[in-house]
């Protein structure tokens, strides 16, 4: 083959692939607007096939001159010299073409690669999009059963207390403190307890025209415990201090009422109301009942001013009474109200209400034989009478006793058959005594004896004890 035909051979064969790649390249121009940065123009659709047209005609053009330009270099010889200058022309079109193509090749690449990329960030994000969904989907939910609960609840009314629930943050704390689960089983737990209580305490407040959310006092009080003690010696379900019971309630060496909760619910109202009456005011009242009378009176002087949230705002009551009064107003608050704030706290019925007869006795009568003779469990007979420190009935005294309904007759035919104590002595233990010294000097047995004043045999005496002494003739 001569270089003439080479030279036709290569150009024809650099002409097909240089329309390849122009083709390839409007194919890609004409799927989409192609943007000129320089001249912020947009070329349309039609001019891009247009163009297209006359870029063939061109290429059709230039392919019919190589043609002829073939068949008359077949005929002419070209001297030595100037096969150099071709071969340089060839090799110059043939860099000047890899350019262009290198250029195209660029451009495509350019604007592919992106895309590429783009499809796999769009994957990953899209699988991102789709577990934060997931998780946000599954938190939406639980705030919405959350706001369903919410509007349900505030579909109940709330019932105002008798007692005006007043806006301060002490009493807003332990209204959210209380409803917190540890502290909600600790209120159930008291309210369950409370229930042979409580009616009878809610029917004390309405005979008497008492708020009736002072039910709930004993919580804050005692846990509604009849025999809880506190530190200070308070004692019982309403915590009576044995220098403030009187004239509301007894206690001697044989009873101390205020482990009784009935005759204590009657005496704790009589020291509300007359709280009351002093202060003219229910938070007063209550923090009185507290920190005492007295104290109030002394507090409200030196602070010249008798609104209890003041005191409490400018520290002029203890800690204990500072969060007495607020701990209380919570607690009626969440029980009053329990099913405006979604809980579900014991209810107190009429079916919880203790009922008994009382029989009037004027000896002492020991309750372990008393529930032998009646065919019933002691632990009955103490439960009425909680305020018996010795188990039996004050000796040479009136004392009304609490036996089971429908049992009046019966107790009253057993006493009254029961042999009984001609003579009732007490005897003070002095340095020195012991059981069986008393009991010799008396004519007892050390197990009479015992039993008579609710003690073991080997129970050790203090000096300055008041023991029973029983003599039957």
């Amino acid at each position: 083959m001569t270089i003439f035909n080479r030279r036709h051979f290569f150009i024809k064969r650099l002409t097909v692939i240089w329309c390849f790649f122009l083709a390839l390249n409007l194919s890609a121009s004409s799927e989409q607007k192609i943007f000129n940065e320089n001249s912020d123009i947009f070329i349309s659709e039609d001019n891009l096939k247009k163009n297209e047209a006359e870029t063939l005609d061109t290429i059709q053009l230039s392919t019919n001159e190589s043609k002829i330009s073939t068949k008359e270099s077949e005929n002419i010889e070209f001297p030595t010299e100037k096969k150099s200058n071709s071969t340089n022309s060839i090799n110059s079109e043939k860099t000047q073409l890899n350019e262009s193509t290198f250029i195209e090749f660029s451009e495509v690449e350019t604007e592919i690669k992106p895309e590429t990329v783009e499809t796999v960030e769009t994957v990953e994000t899209v699988e991102t999009v789709e577990t934060v969904e997931s998780i946000e989907t599954t938190e939406q939910k639980e705030v919405n059963n959350q706001k369903v609960e919410e509007n349900l609840i505030k579909t109940v009314p709330r019932k105002e207390l008798d007692i005006p629930l007043v806006e301060h943050k002490l009493v807003e704390k332990y209204i959210k403190e209380f409803q917190k689960p540890y502290n909600l089983k600790w209120l159930t737990k008291i309210l369950k307890s409370a229930a042979p209580y409580r009616i009878y305490i809610r029917q004390q407040l309405e005979l008497h025209n008492m708020p009736l959310c002072l039910e709930y006092l004993p919580v804050i009080e005692s846990e509604y415990k009849t025999n809880a003690k506190s530190k200070s010696g308070a004692l019982g379900i309403w915590q009576f201090m044995e220098n403030s019971i009187y004239p509301f309630l007894s206690k001697n060496e044989w009873i101390d009422e205020r482990l009784d909760p009935w005759k204590a619910t009657e005496a704790a109202i009589k020291k509300l109301q007359d709280n009351y009456k002093q202060f003219n005011n229910w938070e007063l009242a209550l923090a009185a009942y507290n920190y005492g009378a007295g104290g109030m009176r002394r507090v409200i002087k030196k602070a010249k001013n008798n609104d209890y949230w003041y005191l409490v705002d400018n520290n002029f009551l203890t800690n204990q009474t500072t969060h007495y009064v607020p701990k209380f107003l919570a607690v009626a608050e969440l029980i009053t109200n329990a099913e405006y704030y979604g809980l579900d706290l014991p209810k107190a019925t009429e079916a919880d209400l203790i009922l008994w007869d009382e029989v009037t006795v004027f000896k002492s009568i020991p309750l372990p034989t008393l529930s032998k003779e009646m065919n019933l469990d002691l632990s009955i007979l103490k439960y009425l009478n909680p305020s018996l420190l010795r188990g039996r009935t004050p000796p040479a005294t009136k004392y009304t006793l609490r036996v089971p309904v429908g049992t009046k007759d019966e107790v009253n035919a057993i006493v009254k058959n029961m042999q009984l104590p001609t003579y009732e002595h007490t005897y003070k233990v002095v340095k020195g005594d012991t059981l069986w010294g008393i009991s010799r000097k008396y004519g007892l047995s050390v197990e009479d004896l015992c039993d008579a004043n609710n003690i073991s045999e080997n129970a050790i005496l203090s000096i300055g004890k008041i023991l029973y002494v029983p003599i039957i003739e």
